[in-house]
């Protein structure tokens, strides 16, 4: 994992993603095997990419005063913001992600910035399932390497990186295992006092990377 980095621990019984999202969106038991339930629900014998669009739209629809939203608010309050002296700007409504076992890839590779245009942006990858192997992200290991490794975590662990400028994407989710997920990009206001490893997640970045190179990258779906 790049050196950069940071994930976050925190305990689920405290903000309950994954129960909110099962009682409010899903109506499942367990969000990991969600697509079981889905198969059950269409009647068919094999899932595909349209699949996770249609329960992805389930999970933006929720509004702004559901009890997800409640929690994710509060754990950006308690979890990020402390750590960037209380001065974040970040997406009130993050992207929402599904992956359904043994389903292609949701997401081409590419490079945030190339579509926001914001280089001083921190991403955040947050999960509401293990997620390991085919059923997360991959992300290259550095600036241009290209060398493409899953980010494994569990459900009660985040992580802070550099979506802006280090290359990710998916592929075929060959695991049992459904991810349901968020992710969001803030921006500290107050870098400047900032003590590491917080500040330093960009500091790796060559000067390069700071000009787009792919114009035609359309939104990442992770």
């Amino acid at each position: 994992m790049n050196r950069r980095f940071i994930v976050i621990d925190y305990n689920v019984r405290d903000y309950p993603f994954a129960y909110t999202l099962s009682r409010e969106v899903f109506r499942v038991r367990k969000l990991n095997i969600l697509h079981l339930s889905w198969l059950r629900q269409t009647g068919r014998e094999a899932l595909s990419y349209n699949d996770n669009m249609r329960l992805r739209k389930l999970m933006q629809r929720l509004p702004d005063d559901a009890l997800f939203y409640k929690v994710y608010h509060k754990w950006i309050k308690d979890h990020i913001a402390p750590h960037y002296n209380n001065q974040i700007s970040y997406s009130a409504h993050p992207k929402m992600r599904v992956h359904l076992a043994q389903t292609g890839c949701v997401s081409a590779f590419h490079e945030d910035a190339d579509v926001t245009k914001r280089e001083e942006q921190i991403n955040c990858y947050l999960p509401f399932t293990d997620v390991y192997d085919g059923c997360s992200l991959f992300v290259e290991t550095g600036y241009g390497k290209g060398d493409y490794e899953a980010i494994n975590l569990k459900y009660g662990q985040a992580l802070i990186w550099d979506g802006g400028r280090l290359r990710h994407g998916t592929r075929f989710n060959d695991t049992p295992t459904t991810r349901v997920s968020c992710d969001f990009r803030f921006k500290p206001l107050d870098l400047e006092h900032t003590p590491s490893p917080w500040c330093d997640v960009l500091a790796d970045r060559p000067i390069q990377t700071l000009i787009p190179t792919d114009k035609n990258v359309a939104e990442g779906y992770h």
